[in-house]
């Protein structure tokens, strides 16, 4: 079985030779996975985050944007080269580990679950250092989402996203920022799939450790919200 895994980067040469190192180190094989498909999207980095990456797996695919477009752009480069039984998401910094990969396989694999999301809020009620700003607009997010789709999800803003592949067969992404994980918990959902949520160890970082999405960036995720659930 093979996992494809899709890391949208921009300017993470501070995290990407750590985040790389942890993809290769983690065992999956006792859940039947032997091959991982490493797919970096630089989404027009300008520091040395492709050739980091590159020097510590030569085998990585990557996908250059010229310019920085945003997370739901690189996403949808993507992901008609991810070729895996199994896709998912993963960011390229250190607030979601590849550690995590078989607590979130578990269910796929064992229990036959299509969609896997690592809940940020089911461990803990506030995650590690996530400011007030954010914790509110994403408990706003929470309750949109769950008002208007007729769900009971605890974190659908959550990065930490496992996809079997007909699950995602043909989608097509039209957010070009961080809006793209609202529009994809939405278009899954209405799809018909059940999403499965896994407790996950959780510490949000800091604008001067890297972080991109800034707070008015939430304004762009509650209307894709109300965007897509309409649709």
């Amino acid at each position: 079985m093979k996992l494809s895994i899709l890391i949208p980067a921009y300017n993470e040469e501070r995290y990407i030779e750590q985040i790389i190192s942890e993809i290769k180190a983690v065992d999956l094989s006792s859940l039947g996975i032997t091959q991982k498909e490493v797919i970096l999207i630089d989404d027009g980095s300008t520091d040395l985050t492709v050739k980091k990456a590159t020097s510590l797996m030569p085998s990585i695919k990557v996908i250059h944007h010229i310019k920085n477009q945003g997370k739901g752009a690189a996403l949808s480069s993507g992901m008609p080269h991810a070729t895996g039984d199994i896709i998912l998401i993963q960011d390229a910094d250190l607030e979601y580990r590849p550690s995590e990969y078989p607590t979130l396989l578990k269910p796929m694999i064992l229990g036959n679950e299509d969609v896997v999301y690592g809940s940020r809020f089911l461990s803990r009620p506030r995650p590690k250092n996530m400011r007030l700003p954010y914790f509110i607009a994403n408990k706003m997010g929470i309750f949109l989402i769950n008002l208007m789709n007729g769900t009971s999800l605890t974190d659908p803003m959550t990065c930490f996203k496992f996809f079997k592949r007909r699950a995602l067969q043909g989608m097509q992404l039209t957010c070009r920022g961080f809006g793209t994980d609202a529009e994809l918990t939405v278009k899954i959902t209405k799809r018909g799939y059940k999403i499965k949520e896994v407790a996950i160890p959780y510490e949000a970082r800091t604008f001067k450790e890297g972080k991109k999405c800034y707070p008015q960036c939430s304004l762009n995720i509650l209307w894709s919200i109300i965007k897509f659930s309409l649709k």
